[in-house]
């Protein structure tokens, strides 16, 4: 039985075996799986393993149809996977993959069905051939070539996976896949950098704005400076959202300190909300516009009228309205406003907010009854789609923010970053 360290040969087999027996006996792999055409088959046993100056352990497969490109990947692929099973290696086993013999499809197949694997490549060729030089190499003339897998060079694969986590706001594992591409010795300076930078994108969509602040003044500049060419349009957008994030931030300071207004903050917040939308998490969705109508009200009662939510003091009101507002006494035994209540006492006030709130509070009822009694608040019931789209629609009215005006999260291409 092969070991964990041991290095799986995979080659194809067609009519002239000397090849592939010179390539053998160069590697001396541990253990081998021909790949084979019902013609070629029978040489391994009669050829090929004679002739090996050690004897491997080995295993064959005999394809369905040596013209057929996919039949070949599909049974080259299959057969890889049993035969590691087989042998009790791990999936990320080193592999050889010799395609020195068969068909051209044949060879084809099995550099399609290993480039996501382990593999090395590895070809027997030479300077002297048959048929004025149009042949098979001369016995005696063989020479081993090495080559590396150009998917894993080039990174194809998880470079497209890169661009699609990140524009699905997968961020983390955007951030995992450069890291990746950057080890492999891919334009190491740029996916580190851009490691860097969805990191910043992934704390700044988890709301931890400072942090996201920091971890953009390390990633961005560092984009900016291994960026190539194809990267300004993309590079300018990166450096607004900087902008946009760092104003949100000053904002919600601002907010907490002195209690200044920070509308920035709660375009942000719909921004975040309208992510988890497109992403179909409708519950996340509607729980953010739910905190956006909570803190819309909380904010402008603290700001204009000094007048906190989650502590109201009963002086601070014209007794007539403190007590038509009915505030509710939480845990700690401070007196209370929940939202209904917070937006009823702008109205109350003459606020334009809560003045608006009313003119849209039976369709509001009607759908916060509906998170009220969904998975993320007190019930068993998940939002629907359309739910979540009817409460944006009328947030976004009712709030008088334009869509347009949100910041807006980059897309990249493959060929922005390859």
């Amino acid at each position: 039985m092969p070991t964990a360290e041991s290095v799986v040969l995979v080659c194809t087999v067609g009519g002239s075996p000397a090849p592939i027996i010179f390539g053998i006996n160069a590697h001396a792999p541990a253990s081998i799986l021909f790949i084979c055409s019902q013609g070629s088959a029978p040489s391994v046993e009669e050829q090929i393993l004679p002739a090996l100056a050690r004897q491997p352990s080995w295993r064959r497969l005999i394809l369905a149809d040596e013209q057929d490109l996919l039949s070949c990947v599909t049974d080259i692929r299959s057969e890889l996977v049993r035969t590691l099973d087989v042998w009790d290696l791990p999936r990320d086993t080193p592999l050889l993959g010799d395609f020195t013999g068969g068909t051209k499809v044949m060879s084809a197949a099995l550099v399609m069905a290993m480039m996501e694997t382990n593999v090395q490549f590895t070809y027997t060729g030479g300077g002297r051939r048959s048929k004025n030089g149009l042949g098979i190499v001369q016995n005696g003339e063989e020479h081993l070539m090495s080559m590396v897998n150009p998917w894993e060079a080039l990174s194809y694969v998880p470079i497209q996976q890169l661009a699609d986590a990140f524009n699905n706001y997968r961020f983390h594992e955007a951030e995992a896949l450069a890291r990746k591409i950057a080890a492999h010795g891919v334009r190491q300076d740029f996916f580190s950098a851009f490691a860097e930078l969805s990191r910043a994108y992934a704390l700044w969509d988890s709301l931890r704005h400072t942090e996201a602040v920091h971890q953009f003044a390390q990633g961005l500049l560092k984009v900016q400076t291994y960026a190539s060419s194809t990267m300004t349009s993309l590079i300018q957008q990166i450096l607004l959202n900087e902008t946009e994030l760092q104003t949100t931030e000053n904002e919600l300071k601002g907010f907490l300190r002195d209690h200044k207004p920070c509308p920035s903050y709660l375009r942000d917040l719909l921004a975040n909300a309208l992510r988890r939308k497109e992403q179909g998490r409708y519950d996340d969705a509607v729980a953010r516009l739910y905190s956006v109508l909570e803190k819309a009200a909380k904010i402008t009662l603290l700001t204009d009228y000094n007048v906190d939510t989650s502590a109201l003091r009963p002086e601070q009101l014209p007794k007539h309205i403190f007590e038509s507002t009915s505030p509710l006494m939480g845990h700690d035994g401070s007196l209370q406003l929940p939202l209904f209540r917070a937006y009823q006492l702008l109205g109350e006030l003459g606020h334009p907010l809560g003045l608006r709130f009313m003119e849209h509070k039976k369709q509001l009822s009607m759908l916060l009854h509906v998170r009220n009694f969904s998975l993320l608040a007190h019930g068993f019931d998940p939002i629907e789609e359309e739910t979540c789209a009817q409460l944006q629609k009328i947030i976004f009215a009712f709030l008088n923010v334009p869509e347009n005006s949100l910041p807006n999260f980059p897309k990249i291409t493959t060929s922005d970053i390859k």
